[in-house]
């Protein structure tokens, strides 16, 4: 069990430092992405300030800073005069009642103006948090008092404002990658879907990240002020809609982050996914995502991506209820599974008749066994510091790549070789690139992504290490060479 959750929770420290560790934004990002339910402390000098969270939701928080007052809040907002504030206080010392209900029995507010004092401070506290640079912060799981539950906002939205009002050039910089590293819209749904209006000025940045251009060629080419242009892709890449370009995948289209709002009344979008997920457990992965059997892999993400969009679980939020975000979860997770299970397939039989092609030789008798042996033998070593002839002659590798480029453990064997010929940076860059070839011909395979994470860890690229071992981690949760890996850090 305590394996599982340290899985679950894997990206970020939970107990750390914002200088050192995580900034407020990617920590909330993974908490989010990890659907924890339980209690976020953060601290700096006398200051404690807690978020809750359910199913990865921020839904309430706290503070011991007087300024953070609820009284305090309604005099900044004009609800309540500096008097009243400080009469109710009083009253609220010598009864030991809450002010709010002590604000409402005075008639100073209603209680539907209390409601909103209490959301809006909430808020308030959270958004204070994106403004801390160094503090300590602790996250333990653990239930939430149901009586503390306010917050019906979506973590997209939440993290989309606070993040907005970060105004430190030096940070931004600092929490961005470097101004050489190219960009490209994160190909994860839930990532990319989040409840977020996008502005004039977003849509202009978000044009201009093809996987082509550099943040710098972004920045210049917006005719935006630098610090502006710079800010709007600070808000992205918190979030996530933004990651850095990974060559194994073309970029996304604009056209599936820019489509028109959903047009579903609230009640009938309820009942719509009342009833598809009425169907989950008997749906074939063709079933549910509409499609006839044998479908190419155009129509598979073509519809994968719009029922990602649709039932995205940040869109229980349009309906201000939570309740529906539990059916959504299913539903989004049941969708990415068969996307992936069709995309395998695809996969497997494109390799085939790929090779069979290439060969002369049917896809039935194609047997690997020899390639599939030495490419894990390759992996068990890729971490010795033996010659690259521990792993095949490097020219004979290379030339079995060249007359059959359609089998990916050939690439890996190439790529575990070249990684093997130790203090070559020429090497280096190549395995790289052939093990970049292996998971283009093999995108669900754990093993790629670990071998990868590996071949950084070598070239002294730990922070890109750890990215692979963790996508492998996702596509294989039991793989060992990337839970290997990850033990470094």
């Amino acid at each position: 069990m305590e394996e599982e959750q340290e899985k679950k929770k894997g990206k970020i420290p939970f107990k750390g430092d914002f200088k050192r560790d995580a900034s407020f934004p990617r920590l909330l990002a993974c908490l989010n992405e990890s659907g924890l339910t339980g209690k976020l402390t953060v601290r700096s000098g006398g200051t404690c300030k807690n978020v809750y969270l359910k199913d990865g939701e921020a839904v309430f928080a706290s503070s011991s800073s007087n300024d953070d007052w609820l009284g305090v809040t309604l005099v900044k907002t004009g609800k309540i005069s500096l008097q009243q504030f400080e009469y109710s206080t009083e009253i609220m010392k010598r009864s030991g009642r809450r002010h709010g209900a002590v604000l409402v029995e005075l008639g100073y507010i209603t209680p539907k103006e209390l409601f909103w004092a209490i959301k809006h401070q909430v808020k308030e506290i959270i958004y204070s948090l994106f403004e801390y640079e160094e503090a300590q912060y602790e996250f333990v799981e653990g239930q939430v008092p149901d009586e503390v539950i306010t917050l019906k906002m979506s973590a997209g939205s939440l993290i989309y404002e606070g993040v907005s009002r970060v105004d430190s050039l030096i940070r931004i910089k600092e929490e961005i990658p470097p101004v050489w590293t190219t960009l490209q819209l994160n190909d994860d749904p839930l990532r990319l879907f989040q409840n977020v209006q996008f502005s004039a000025k977003d849509r202009k940045i978000l044009s201009l990240v093809d996987g082509q251009r550099t943040i710098k060629q972004v920045i210049e080419d917006s005719w935006f002020n630098s610090f502006e242009a710079m800010k709007i892709i600070y808000v992205f890449w918190a979030i996530g809609i933004l990651t850095e370009k990974k060559m194994e995948t073309e970029n996304i289209s604009l056209d599936v982050l820019f489509q028109d709002p959903l047009p579903e009344e609230l009640d009938g979008f309820a009942a719509k996914v009342a009833a598809f997920h009425e169907k989950l457990s008997s749906m074939t992965p063709c079933g549910l995502l509409g499609l006839e059997e044998g479908a190419d892999a155009g129509n598979i993400k073509k519809n994968y991506y719009r029922l990602a969009r649709e039932f995205h679980p940040e869109r229980a939020y349009d309906a201000d209820g939570l309740q529906l975000r539990e059916k959504l979860v299913e539903i989004f997770d049941a969708v990415k599974r068969a996307y992936i299970s069709l995309m395998r397939k695809q996969d497997a039989s494109g390799g085939r008749a790929r090779h069979a092609e290439n060969s002369g030789q049917a896809p039935e008798v194609e047997d690997r066994h020899e390639d599939k042996e030495a490419a894990e033998k390759a992996a068990a070593n890729a971490d010795s510091t033996e010659s690259p002839e521990a792993y095949g002659n490097i020219s004979s590798l290379r030339e079995a790549v060249r007359s059959d480029p359609s089998d990916p453990a050939k690439w890996r064997r190439l790529a575990l070789a070249l990684s093997g010929a130790a203090g070559d940076l020429s090497f280096s860059a190549e395995a790289e690139r052939a093990m970049f070839e292996a998971i283009g011909l093999s995108p669900f395979d754990g093993d790629c992504y670990a071998e990868l994470g590996h071949i950084y860890l070598k070239a002294g690229r730990a922070a890109e290490a750890k990215r692979q071992f963790e996508k492998a981690l996702i596509l294989d949760s039991g793989n060992m060479k990337a839970a290997e890996g990850l033990k470094r850090f």
